[in-house]
């Protein structure tokens, strides 16, 4: 067995007049990863291999994350297959790093993350209030008894999907 977080980046900034792999984060995309750093060390939901799509609003996002998870740095991996991934490289991805008995963050780009997510999930996962999936900075964590899980749809246990507009006393 072994878990799996899913995240999307941060909010990014769609002024910054940058090509979209060099965006930037926003300010609330800078608030929003802090307060997930956070809220993920409270929940005990601590990763141990972190694998981050090349784009700069993912590599902010998890260097924001990391101000409150302590994740080694050999374990902090920077993969340019991640960046704008389709379900099938992100399975691939997860099927490279996972290792049993611990934690992998994969923290990447919609609409991906939302087709890994409803692919893995046992039951529909919940959407937000505005009708979607993965909100920018939301985390769906997921147990998977084996690598083998991966290979058809529906065998992930969605234990929390949360984004950070469902955290009590954010704003």
């Amino acid at each position: 067995m072994f878990e799996l977080i899913l995240m999307r980046h941060a909010k990014s900034d769609w002024h910054s007049h940058t090509a979209d792999i060099d965006r930037p984060l926003n300010d609330r995309g800078v608030g929003d990863a802090v307060l997930m750093g956070a809220y993920l060390k409270r929940m005990n939901l601590l990763p141990d291999t972190m694998v981050i799509s090349s784009a700069q609003r993912t590599q902010e996002t998890a260097s924001l994350l990391l101000k409150s998870l302590q994740v080694d740095e050999k374990n902090i991996i920077f993969d340019r297959q991640l960046y704008l991934a389709d379900r099938d490289t992100l399975r691939e991805t997860i099927e490279i790093y996972a290792r049993e008995d611990q934690c992998l963050l994969i923290l990447a780009h919609n609409p991906g993350m939302d087709y890994i997510v409803d692919y893995l999930a046992s039951s529909p996962p919940s959407l937000s209030s505005s009708g979607k999936l993965m909100t920018t900075c939301a985390a769906a964590c997921f147990t998977l008894d084996s690598l083998e899980a991966l290979k058809k749809p529906g065998q992930g246990v969605l234990k929390s999907l949360i984004r950070p507009k469902e955290i009590v006393g954010s704003s």
